[in-house]
């Protein structure tokens, strides 16, 4: 394969070190969110990644697949979209990201007792 062969644009350029981090670490946070996300929501990632690759050829619609099917597919496709693909997808993951309700504090326990015998 002859970089000339490779589908994306001529005017692309390279990434420095701390793109490639970012890009590296934005992936991975994706990943692992992605998997927290509703179904419906995964699919709307996916269409968002599909769409945020660098291929000259239209997007194509997502099709029915099961949740495994989903995660695997959108797994495969970050590592096929720039930096500033993975960033939208970062933020798409951080607004639908399901809320954590707050923690419960824990009941305060009761004070010990004294165990001390009361002399009579």
């Amino acid at each position: 394969m002859v970089v000339s062969d490779l589908p994306f644009p001529r005017g692309t350029t390279r990434l420095s070190g701390s793109e490639i981090r970012r890009l590296r670490e934005l992936r991975e946070q994706v990943k692992v969110a992605s998997v927290q996300l509703p179904m419906q929501v995964q699919r709307q990632l996916l269409a968002l990644l599909e769409k945020s690759r660098p291929w000259k050829i239209s997007p194509r619609p997502v099709p029915e697949m099961t949740r495994g099917e989903v995660i695997r597919a959108i797994r495969w496709r970050l590592g096929t979209v720039p930096l500033e693909g993975v960033t939208t997808a970062a933020q798409f993951v951080t607004q639908h990201r399901p809320r954590r309700r707050p923690a419960v504090p824990a009941p305060v326990p009761p004070p010990p007792r004294s165990f001390r015998r009361r002399r009579s």
